[in-house]
């Protein structure tokens, strides 16, 4: 035991003290704190994995000193330390593939944890051999795929091992799980003593995603507050003015919100199969990974102004309604289907805080379509906006998949010398959960679709304005078109 601690203190003291002494001033400096850095993250996830195999060992033995150390430990919280319990006895016994993933280091404890999680909610038939597999599957997309899409993904994984009875069973739970949430509903008002009142509460999802809608609708821009002499608050706080705004709106004049004269929508896809059979997953995109009940869909229709936005088999946009004859509203609906919050890697921006974006830009004869658009929160949107006196491979280039539709990004040649395609990891999941690329990737696009000019000039001899232009009736009969 004492061997295993001056093991670690030396370990631990040497990292240290190397790390100290790195800078990362030049190409090697940084290529070597990389992999330093990688090094770390690998020996604190085989670290994790130890510890809580020690946990789950106390447990089963009936250690409970080594149980009341942990609960009642300075380090950390008490729901942290609950968690974490829990997570050493399901590592131990029913995902035990995580856990020796995780004492290879191959996965972190956040992945691991969100694995669980989400095969927790697979229907209870599963049975041993398929929660084999289940993990089998998700492990070789954890070099890939980050905490909150290895949950989604594992949520979905029933769809792929059994799909016929996938979709019957998925709707039950969503069944019971919208009676749940109805029966524990509640908001709560409390005083803190200290001049504010804090809010808590519970909803079902279709009615969090109209208050949702409601409050995003209010929401003042930043620039409304300098306007006012305010600085900037975050966009909580500015959540928070747009309750109290609602609030005041309904006590006044009991008229809903507007932006741009427009009421404010809720927006659910509803897939093909759904209109067709009854069965399928309707979600809410204002409240990412919430589903509907086709029942809750169909209150919402008759209750609220929704988008409804019909899916294809490989959940395209097919069809978007509009609430009102304006063009911009369809293809608003159908890029937040696509997109679902900001595009760019590793950005988890809602669909309320992003932008627009023309790849191709508009003064230089890019269209207003789907194909030329990408949703970009407003610091990527600075980020990758065209510069067009600076060469291409210095700036951040945007390319939609012909064959998918997904958007990548090519970074600049100072952050990534071999400009290698990249996008958010939430693309990855629709791979996995798509039958004909289940365990695979689809190919990134061979390169950037070449520019195409929104206008065709005419040539010299057919331009009236030109010099050299030559009416029709003097032209030869050969090179009249």
């Amino acid at each position: 035991m004492r061997e295993v601690e001056s093991l670690l203190r030396s370990a631990a003291d040497a990292a240290g003290t190397y790390s100290r002494a790195l800078r990362g001033s030049t190409e090697e400096d940084a290529a070597e704190l990389l992999a330093l850095l990688t090094r770390l993250e690998e020996t604190q996830d085989r670290l994790a994995g130890a510890r809580l195999r020690l946990l789950a060992e106390a447990q089963l033995g009936g250690a409970e000193r080594v149980v009341d150390h942990v609960r009642t430990s300075s380090r950390a919280t008490t729901g942290e330390a609950r968690a974490e319990l829990r997570l050493a006895r399901d590592l131990t016994d029913r995902f035990w593939l995580l856990g020796e993933a995780l004492d290879d280091g191959t996965i972190s404890t956040a992945q691991a944890e969100a694995i669980v999680l989400g095969l927790k909610k697979l229907p209870g038939m599963v049975g041993d051999v398929a929660l084999e597999r289940c993990q089998r599957e998700l492990l070789g997309f954890c070099d890939r795929l980050g905490p909150n899409e290895l949950r989604v993904a594992a949520m979905r994984m029933w769809e792929l091992l059994d799909p016929e009875t996938a979709e019957s069973e998925e709707a039950a739970r969503l069944e019971r799980e919208a009676r749940r949430a109805k029966a524990r509903r509640y908001f709560r008002l409390s005083s803190d003593c200290h001049g504010s009142v804090k809010l808590s509460g519970s909803l079902p999802a279709a009615d969090a995603a109209l208050l949702e809608a409601q409050l995003e609708a209010l929401i003042r821009p930043a620039s409304k507050y300098r306007q006012d002499g305010e600085a900037v608050p975050d966009r909580d706080t500015r959540r928070a003015d747009a309750l109290v705004e609602l609030a005041n709106l309904a006590a006044s004049t009991e008229k809903v919100p507007a932006r741009g004269g427009d009421r404010p929508h809720v927006h659910i896809t509803i897939p093909w199969t759904m209109l067709l059979t009854g069965l399928g997953r309707a979600e809410i995109l204002n409240l990412p990974g919430e589903q509907l009940t086709p029942g809750e869909a169909r209150r919402l229709a008759c209750d609220a102004e929704i988008i409804p936005i019909v899916l294809g088999a490989k959940s395209e946009p097919l069809d978007v309604g509009q609430a009102e004859r304006w063009v911009t509203k369809p293809i608003r609906a159908a890029l937040r289907v696509r997109d679902r919050g900001c595009a760019f890697p590793n950005c988890e921006a809602p669909m309320a805080a992003c932008e627009a974006h023309h790849i191709q830009p508009w003064w230089d004869g890019g269209d207003t379509s789907l194909d030329n658009l990408v949703l970009l929160c407003p610091h990527h949107h600075r980020m990758v906006e065209h510069d067009p006196q600076e060469a291409p491979e210095w700036q951040w280039q945007v390319v939609i998949d012909p064959v998918t539709g997904q958007p990548w990004f090519i970074p600049p040649r100072q952050i990534d010398t071999t400009r290698t395609r990249r996008r958010h990891r939430r693309f990855a999941v629709d791979d996995l959960l798509t039958p004909e690329t289940a365990g695979g990737v689809r190919p990134e696009p061979e390169k950037p679709p070449e520019p195409h000019p929104k206008f065709q000039f005419p040539e010299p001899a057919d331009d009236p304005w030109h010099p050299d232009y030559v009416p029709p009736e003097r032209r030869p009969p050969s090179e009249i078109p």
